[in-house]
């Protein structure tokens, strides 16, 4: 895979949004998280936005409550990227 350059917030999001169920959620939801606390609705927005154009989540259309918002899913390039070093897949022998 060729190497692609996260900036360390796009790391972050990534990874708060990995850990939603299923890898998905709207920026809202996202930006609830603690981790992410001093963080705008732009800003993780706009990230997630530019993680869908990198092919790191995908984006669709969906209802949030009366509103139709952006749901954006991880993808498995994604949860490749922002994996920790230390669950990089072992080497078979």
């Amino acid at each position: 895979m060729e190497k692609m350059k996260l900036t360390e917030n796009m790391v972050l999001v990534l990874r708060v949004l990995a850990d939603r169920e299923e890898g998905k959620g709207f920026a809202r939801e996202v930006l609830e998280d603690e981790r992410l606390k001093g963080k705008t609705f732009n800003s993780v927005n706009a990230t997630l936005a530019a993680a869908a154009g990198k092919g790191l989540t995908t984006k669709e259309p969906a209802m949030l409550g009366e509103k139709l918002l952006t749901r954006y899913t991880i993808t498995d390039l994604g949860r490749e990227v922002v994996a920790p070093a230390d669950e990089a897949p072992a080497e078979e022998e």
